[in-house]
């Protein structure tokens, strides 16, 4: 499962000066830049609000474990950005509230990660301050950037509950077929589902260190998020072309 726009947007660092007369429209956010992907990284921390929202994947790899909310069936649509870039979910994923800035992961001189942002998203006439007169962070861009350590440090967590999910042996490859009132099929592959029958066969101690990782809450909030499958399908029933009624032909009128 592809988790990465067509292109990639680029970033500079935020600097008080060169970005001080800047602004960036909080209400009205601009996320054509997502209207492509069909996961978004998650937090396990997010899970109670976007277990109601999002059927909740995972993935695994040498690199570690990953928590994905899926947002579309095929590649290149989300469900959840219409037509004219506003999200249109019930809950948006931490990952993206806090764009267009991001924790690079670099250091500076000081041994502190910067701060960057996506120019393209700022603009000089609409929205709110990022710097006040003295040249320091709006209260809201404070906010953001303790959103953005807080955020960091929950995928580090996330990635450490999905690994031990598979190393207790719980993890399973699934895949999900499905087909549209059209007729039109989709199949989504690659992603991880918890095995529900095997975390219930775990010994004690395995459930007992499961719990206290937080893992073994996230696989139960991951097992209730998969009804939500069924919701994406409906919405993308609802964006199917009408099918035109069939006209019939000559000789049936003739009769």
């Amino acid at each position: 499962m592809d988790n990465k726009p067509a292109t990639a947007p680029e970033f500079t660092i935020l600097h008080r000066e060169a970005h001080r007369m800047l602004k960036f429209n909080r209400v009205q956010r601009d996320m054509n830049w997502v209207k492509g992907l069909i996961t978004i990284n998650l937090a396990a921390s997010e899970m109670p609000s976007a277990a109601l929202a999002f059927p909740c994947v995972m993935t695994h790899s040498e690199a570690g474990g990953r928590l994905l909310a899926v947002t579309g069936l095929e590649q290149g649509r989300n469900l959840f950005v219409d037509h004219k870039g506003h999200w249109t979910g019930d809950y948006m994923p931490a990952v993206l509230r806090t764009w267009p800035f991001r924790l690079l992961d670099q250091t500076d001189d000081e041994g502190a990660r910067p701060i960057a942002v996506q120019r393209e998203a700022l603009n000089l006439t609409k929205g709110d301050d990022l710097f006040d007169d003295k040249g320091q962070e709006m209260p809201w861009l404070q906010g953001v950037m303790k959103d953005l350590v807080a955020l960091d440090a929950g995928e580090a967590t996330t990635s450490t509950m999905v690994s031990a999910l598979h190393a207790a042996g719980v993890l399973t490859e699934r895949a999900l077929q499905a087909v549209l009132p059209s007729g039109r099929q989709m199949e989504l592959t690659g992603f991880l589902s918890v095995d529900e029958h095997k975390l219930n066969a775990l010994e004690d101690k395995v459930v007992a260190d499961l719990h206290r990782q937080g893992a073994l809450a996230m696989a139960y909030l991951h097992l209730l998020s998969l009804r939500q499958f069924k919701h994406l399908m409906d919405m993308a029933a609802a964006l199917e072309p009408t099918p035109e009624p069939t006209k019939p032909s000559k000789e049936a009128v003739a009769a």
